[in-house]
């Protein structure tokens, strides 16, 4: 149930973050919801649960895409 809610939470930062920094830099990852989720799951669960947990980072990104 925790990753749940972390999977969720990382696919929600990386649509504030976008919205909230697109305006200032014009380059990708920043101007893509899609990248920037990848990105932050990525080093999210490489730091956290370890290199196992990287396959996760694409079900957010795809997530986030999807439903949010």
């Amino acid at each position: 149930m925790n990753v749940l809610f972390e999977i969720l939470g990382l696919a929600s930062a990386g649509v504030i973050l976008v919205r909230e920094i697109t305006w200032k830099l014009k380059y990708k990852p920043f101007t893509c919801e899609l990248c920037m989720a990848f990105w932050l799951s990525i080093f999210y669960f490489h730091s956290v649960e370890g290199i196992l947990f990287g396959f996760l980072a694409s079900m957010i990104a795809v997530i986030m895409n999807r439903y949010v």
